[in-house]
């Protein structure tokens, strides 16, 4: 999947649907991206949301807080929190790394005390990969409901396409027009 979605440039209209035990929220999002170090993600809808942007610059990346007309820079600290409430973080989206390719996968320990199993997958970066992270861990269910799920359904997407590189600015990210 990763594979497929990536290309030189590329931009797009999607709904990332984000479901949890406790609630259920739909976002409409607009993304820009020109491989390999910008991507503008602007949300639509819903109302209390709209116009909240992010936008990465090589490894950095800043999120545009409309109601408070604020630019927030996200420091180091903060590249693994979850982007908007999903299971999406920060971090994926400035990566240049690649998930299968880059890291190596080793169950660490199941927990059976529980209805159903859950698995302690630990990741471990190969040497060469460009990643921060010395070791990520993952909690899995058996039966691979997740606690949270995130479903991006894409509506529109054109690849390899001219992208303006003024789109990928501070200014842009505050002023869409």
């Amino acid at each position: 999947m990763e594979q497929l979605l990536w290309s030189d440039s590329s931009h797009g209209r999607s709904t990332m649907r984000i479901e949890s035990d406790y609630w259920t929220r739909e976002l409409q999002l607009e993304a820009w991206m020109d491989r390999p170090d910008h991507t503008l993600i602007r949300i639509h809808s819903p109302k209390k949301e709209a116009g909240v942007g992010s936008l990465r610059i090589g490894d950095a990346m800043w999120n545009y807080l409309p109601k408070v007309d604020r630019t927030i820079k996200i420091p180091p600290s903060m590249m693994l929190q979850p982007w908007m409430g999903s299971n999406f973080s920060n971090d994926d989206l400035v990566k240049e790394s690649s998930f299968v390719d880059d890291y190596t996968h080793e169950v660490a320990g199941v927990d059976d005390s529980g209805e159903v199993p859950v698995y302690r997958v630990v990741s471990t970066p190969r040497p060469d990969a460009p990643v921060v992270w010395s070791q990520l861990e993952f909690q899995i269910r058996a039966d691979a409901i997740p606690v949270s799920r995130t479903i991006i359904h894409i509506e529109s997407i054109e690849f390899d396409i001219p992208v303006d590189e003024a789109l990928f600015s501070l200014r842009r990210l505050r002023n869409p027009e």
